[in-house]
């Protein structure tokens, strides 16, 4: 499943938006799915936490806004993806260059000034053999709730995976089904929802249009969420809702967990 539904797509938040830029601040996402055999999980995870040192000094130059790993669940190796990583930029320009031309030599320096060549080289070397990056998703932020939320290490995301059906969706999205889930947030069941449009991959082959996401601050909440009673809707609402769910293909759902953040 997470093959086909990674074909196209993806991901994410908060003050609250997903990831926690600027009021007004135009949110640029580029999203990279890796597949990690369970042999290479460590030397994985030892590459990430590599990659970050040089992700902070891209932040202090102001090349991008942030930088997440996420986890999948389930993440099986016949699964596909195990992990995706988040890059947050302020443009569209900025995220289709990635690092500017002369730029990584800089950071890398930087980040590590002690690092020799044979160093840097067998850290070349792992970060190519721990992963295979299996696909990339440039989006953009469209709505978020507000909020409090504080992403923090272990928050747990949901994504359910659109195909826009009719011209009016993101209006139904923002209009109808947003307030629900600013109800959720301010009652504490969730800690914050939005809605990704995926830019490219795009086309009438493209698995999806559209990401709505909702955060968690761990599984528990998550839990109780789904197991509880999410409030009933009077029957304009139910009426409109039940119009809304037309203008959309719900293709599928994922979930990850949080577990590296640059900032």
């Amino acid at each position: 499943m997470k093959k086909f539904v990674f074909l196209i797509v993806l991901m994410l938040l908060c003050t609250v938006s997903l990831f926690a830029q600027e009021e007004d601040q135009p949110l640029y996402i580029l999203m990279e799915f890796m597949s990690v055999s369970d042999d290479m999980n460590g030397d994985y995870q030892e590459v990430e936490q590599f990659w970050s040192k040089i992700h902070q000094q891209r932040v202090a130059d102001n090349n991008i806004i942030g930088w997440d790993l996420w986890a999948m669940n389930p993440g099986g190796t016949e699964q596909g993806s195990q992990y995706f990583t988040v890059t947050l930029f302020s443009s569209m320009a900025a995220m289709f260059e990635g690092i500017p031309g002369g730029k990584f030599d800089e950071y890398l320096q930087n980040a590590y000034p002690n690092l020799s060549d044979k160093e840097r080289d067998e850290m070349m070397e792992k970060t190519l053999k721990s992963r295979d990056m299996a696909h990339q998703v440039y989006c953009k932020e469209i709505n978020t709730t507000s909020g409090d939320f504080d992403m923090e290490l272990g928050t747990v995301l949901v994504m359910d995976i659109m195909k826009q059906e009719h011209d009016s969706y993101e209006k139904v999205e923002n209009e109808i089904f947003k307030p629900w889930h600013q109800q959720m947030v301010d009652e504490g069941k969730k800690g914050a929802w939005g809605l990704l449009r995926v830019i490219l991959p795009a086309g009438s082959q493209a698995v999806g249009t559209h990401i709505t996401y909702s955060m968690y601050k761990d599984y528990s909440q998550l839990a109780n969420f789904w197991e509880g009673d999410n409030g009933d809707m009077d029957l304009t609402t139910s009426l409109a809702v039940q119009k809304a769910l037309k203008t959309r293909d719900w293709r599928g759902v994922e979930m990850a967990r949080l577990v590296m953040k640059v900032r």
